[in-house]
Formats: C-alpha cells, sequence, structure tokens
C-alpha cells in the first residue's frame, strides 16, 4: 500500500495561495480495487475498496463537501479515473480544496528516460495501467492548488506475512548482466502543484491488518483523525493536520507489528480543509495552573528583561542548498493561544564541535590535536562550540539544547580508536498544540525549515538530518531484491572518498543503512563489496553541498556472510 513511493519521497513546494483560506468549495474521488476476477492475472486484494468506502464514509459525515465521486472494483479503468478527474477539471475553482484517494497496486518498469531508470504506475482493475506521468497529465486539469491525492499503495503482488499484509513488493529491475542497480534521490518530479500524502516512506512497505481494524493502517488512522485531528481547536481539521496525527498513530501501530512505516507528505499541503466549518472564536484565557511556553523578547532600552537571550548563530549567507520541507504558508489556519499544549523534541544531526571539518580554523594543527598528535592547546568555549537556535513560527521559545553521541555524526578516528561525536537535540515543552512551522538555524549549517505538528499531552519527536554547509552525505540502504527486504552486515566501498574522517568502507546495519559523512561536493564511485566482484547499474553518485544525497542499492545478489530480512 505504497504511495508512488518513488516519486513521493521528493518533498518538493507547491505554488502559494493568496487567497483566503475559508472561501472554498469542497469535491473528493475515492478509487479503490481488490481486482476480484480480473483476466489480466493481477494479485487479488481484499481491503482496498473497504478502505476507499471507510474514508468516503468519513468525508461525508463531517467534510462539507460539494461533490464526492467514488469508482470501487471493476469501475477502476484508466479510462474511467482520466474522465473522473477531467470532470473535477472543470467543475473545480481556483479557490476549491479537493481530495483524492487510491488504494490498491502499484508497481514499476524499466524505463532509461526517468531520473531513476524506473517508471512507476497506479495498477488500474484491467489494463492499461496509469503511469506517473500520465497521472501528472491527468491532473493537471485540476487548476486549483488546494489539491491533495492521497496514495495508499506500493509494489504489486499481496505478500501475507505474520498475520498482516503488504499491497506488493515486487522485484526492483536490475538489467541483465548487472549484479544490482544504484537508484539516487529516487524520486521523479511530477505533480509539482499539488500535495501528495503516502501511506509509507520510499523503501518501505505498507501493511493492512484485519480483525478489529480490518483496514489498511494509514488509511485507518486517517480516516479517524478526520474526526479528531483539530489540533489548534478552530473547529475544522486540515490536511496537515490529519496527516500528521495519522502518522504518529501509523508509527506506533506498525511497530507492534514487527514493521517499520512512517507516512509521508510532499508539495504545499498547507490550508486544505477536509472537515468541519470554519467558526473564529477568541480563545479562554488559560486558567492559572496550565503553563504555556511563551516567545522570548530580547530585551530593548525600554524594556529590560532578565531573561538571558542565547547568540544568534553566524549568519548563513544566500544557499540556494537551503532545505524547505514541507512548508506552512499563511493559508494554514494559524496556532492560537490554547489551554491544550504538548513538547516537541527535535532531534538533529548538527555537531556540537564547531572545529570539526574545519568550519572554524583552518589550521594544520588543529587537525593534529583532533588525532592525538600534538599537545593540547587552550581555546576559548566561542570557538569550539557552535550555536544553535531553533525558530518556531518565527519566535524563539525557551528551550533545553542537549547532545548525545554518534557514531556517524563529528565522529573521527584518534590512535585507531573511533571517537563518537556530540551532536544536538532541542526540547521545547509546553507549545500550544496545532501545526507549526520549524525553523533550525546553526553555525556553518544551510537553515533547514519543515512543518511538524503539537499534539495535546504528548512529545512529539522530529528527527531532521543536516549537513554542514560546504560539505554532504550519503544516506544509503541496500536491499536484496526488493524494497522491503534490506540486507544486513553488507560491505559498501567508496574508493575515492574526501571527507573529514577519510572513512571510505561502511558495514550496513540490521535495517540495511550505511552512512559517508562530510564528503567534499563532488561525484563519487560507490561499490556494493570490497573483495567480491559486484557490477552495479547507475554507480556513480553526486554529492552536493549542505546536503544528504540518498541512495537505493537493489541487489540480486547476496554474499554468503550478509544477513537479509527474509
Amino acid at each position: 500500500m505504497f504511495s508512488f513511493r518513488n516519486i513521493l519521497s521528493s518533498l518538493i513546494l507547491g505554488c502559494l495561495l493568496t487567497v483566503p483560506v475559508f472561501g472554498q468549495n469542497r469535491y473528493a474521488l475515492f478509487i479503490g480495487t481488490n481486482y476480484k476476477g480480473n483476466t489480466a492475472k493481477i494479485p487479488e486484494l481484499e481491503l482496498c475498496e473497504a478502505d476507499a468506502t471507510f474514508l468516503k464514509d468519513k468525508i461525508q459525515k463531517k467534510g462539507n463537501f460539494k461533490d464526492i465521486q467514488v469508482l470501487l472494483g471493476k469501475m477502476v479503468t484508466r479510462d474511467n479515473v482520466k474522465n473522473a478527474i477531467s470532470a473535477l477539471g472543470k467543475q473545480v475553482g481556483k479557490e476549491d480544496s479537493v481530495f483524492l484517494y487510491f488504494s490498491g497496486h502499484g508497481m514499476t518498469t524499466p524505463d532509461p528516460k526517468t531520473k531513476n531508470g524506473t517508471r512507476n504506475h497506479l495498477i488500474c482493475y484491467d489494463r492499461p495501467h496509469i503511469s506517473d506521468e500520465e497521472l501528472n497529465e491527468f491532473l493537471s486539469a485540476i487548476k486549483s492548488t488546494k489539491t491533495v491525492f492521497v496514495l495508499d499503495c506500493c509494489y504489486s503482488g499481496g505478500i501475507s506475512k505474520k498475520g498482516k499484509n503488504t499491497k506488493g513488493a515486487a522485484e526492483i529491475p536490475i538489467a541483465q548482466g548487472n549484479d544490482g542497480v544504484v537508484r539516487q534521490n529516487a524520486d521523479d518530479y511530477y505533480f509539482q502543484d499539488k500535495a501528495i500524502i503516502s501511506s509509507s516512506d520510499d523503501n518501505q512497505t505498507s501493511i493492512e491488518v484485519g480483525g478489529t481494524i480490518n483496514h489498511g493502517i494509514f488509511t485507518y488512522n486517517f480516516g479517524n483523525a478526520l474526526e479528531k485531528a483539530d489540533l489548534n481547536n478552530d473547529s475544522v481539521v486540515t490536511a496537515l493536520e490529519a496527516f500528521f496525527v495519522a502518522k504518529e498513530e501509523t508509527v506506533k501501530m506498525a511497530k507492534k507489528f514487527n514493521h517499520e512505516q512512517t507516512p509521508q507528505v510532499s508539495g504545499n499541503a498547507a490550508g486544505i480543509i477536509l472537515t468541519g466549518k470554519p467558526a473564529p472564536v477568541t480563545p479562554p484565557p488559560p486558567p492559572p495552573n496550565i503553563v504555556i511556553n511563551q516567545p522570548i523578547v530580547p530585551p530593548t532600552p525600554n524594556n529590560p528583561s532578565t531573561i538571558v537571550v542565547p547568540p544568534d548563530p553566524e549568519p548563513v549567507p544566500s544557499n540556494p542548498t537551503t532545505v524547505v520541507i514541507p512548508p506552512i504558508t499563511e493559508t494554514e489556519p494559524p496556532v492560537v493561544p490554547s489551554v491544550t499544549t504538548g513538547d516537541i523534541l527535535i532531534k538533529t544531526t548538527i555537531i556540537k564541535d564547531k572545529t570539526y571539518g574545519g568550519s572554524a580554523s583552518k589550521s594544520p594543527y588543529s587537525l593534529l590535536e583532533k588525532q592525538g598528535k600534538l599537545l593540547s592547546s587552550k581555546s576559548t568555549p566561542e570557538d569550539t562550540i557552535r550555536k544553535i537556535k531553533v525558530l518556531v513560527d518565527d519566535q524563539e521559545y525557551t528551550s533545553k539544547i542537549t547532545t548525545e553521541k554518534s557514531k556517524i555524526w563529528g565522529s573521527i578516528t584518534k590512535m585507531g580508536t573511533l571517537v563518537q561525536g556530540d551532536i544536538y537535540n532541542i526540547r521545547i515543552d509546553k507549545l500550544p498544540a496545532g501545526v507549526h512551522q520549524i525553523e533550525i538555524r546553526a553555525d556553518n549549517y544551510p537553515i533547514y525549515k519543515t512543518a511538524a505538528a503539537v499534539i495535546p499531552k504528548q512529545t512529539t519527536t522530529l528527527d531532521t538530518i543536516n549537513s554542514m554547509d560546504g560539505y554532504g552525505a550519503i544516506q544509503g540502504r541496500v536491499f536484496f531484491k526488493t524494497l522491503d527486504n534490506p540486507i544486513e552486515k553488507h560491505p559498501i566501498y567508496m574508493p575515492t572518498v574526501v571527507s573529514t574522517n577519510q572513512i571510505f568502507k561502511v558495514t550496513t546495519d540490521k535495517d540495511g543503512y550505511f552512512w559517508f559523512t562530510n564528503l567534499k561536493p563532488g561525484k563519487y564511485e560507490i561499490r556494493a563489496s570490497f573483495m567480491e566482484e559486484m557490477k552495479l547499474e547507475n554507480a556513480e553518485i553526486v554529492v552536493t553541498s549542505g546536503e544528504v544525497t540518498k541512495v537505493e542499492i537493489i541487489l540480486n545478489k547476496k554474499l554468503s556472510y550478509t544477513k537479509t530480512k527474509y
């Protein structure tokens, strides 16, 4: 049940609206098929039509939608989907909201013309199916950028494991004569003015379970969120509110089935109202026993303050690598003061040691000192400790900054021993519940912006991956044939590494992940072996300053000393 994972892992900024968020009609189209009785030998599924009906009923109950269309079972054909979207395009105005949903199979096929060498398809009840390129063409008929498409599907081949089902985990195409294929930033740039919500990450499968749930777990949680996810108490549930609440519940539920599933959002989903009727109200003042975190107000000559305002990080020059995923714009209903609060823990990969990588000092003696080859010299804290701050909706709040050890970020080899680095975590308590814009600033790092939800009486954990300005990183994962079968203990070798730590050989962890960090920008060759000869397709990796390059290596050959999930 995955959502065009390769298309959707890219978090692309959509066009921003300047119209009021409340002046909208709402339209919806629900698509779901179990493929029962199809003649194309497509594996049958059990819950897709139930998923589409379940979500339609939730939307119908509180969504105040002007028009809702449904395609189920044999009705899910290429022509019917195209015609239904075209009909929507003729009805929908630029200020209206559109909700699209698909539950069924997805698959990938080889296509050398695409960025990652594969073409993604939504699988219809019978041939022909719908490619990502065709779907993008269909969606161009809808002119409203207040459009969200929820895709709960993945690759073909329903697989039943341990009481749970995944809608697909087909083998990734590998060209004849190769032992594997490398996919760098495996995403295509479609749907640029539409928001896409996917049920899982780009290298995960999504599961459906029976019993009292009897649905795909993301659809189940998203449907329930449409009724309970009014985080800021403004009488409406937006797409982002529903997404973040469903994401939290889906991650926790998947773990109960020994599965990893992390829903994703791309594009600009801000301000898309799915349920409720806007009714602006003035929030009541909090009772005296409720503590709410307040923005820090820097002291002025006319307003002296005892609050110690932390110094700002050094300004980062305008940098095209500034990370923004996804934005909160003026179209998302604002978070207002409220008696409902929650906490947020932001876990970064920002290295505390400012001198790591030569950011603060170009002296060769610094590196010798780190390697234990020179007696330590005295340095002032300002020279060595990196400043960091977090803004929430452009305001700084009282926070607690801590560090944790990392074998990956900021680590060095000293006298033959790996010395772990220190990376920052920031915790902000008692924030008003709702969807917030989070901005992270640190010395010598690109500015990082993202959206996050504060859920009442919970601690939301936000994991961010940050790479120093002037350096890049590679986050990789190795699989055996399919994207739900990671390989543990597989060696990855980069013979041409130019980095601060000169690590050129790593081994995948239990989930198939590996890292190369603090790399100088440029092109690198990646190999899926050290001693053994394994031929990889697309083995050249491009590393960009301030960015993390995501790499998937899919192998059709398994080494004897490695271990796979299945």
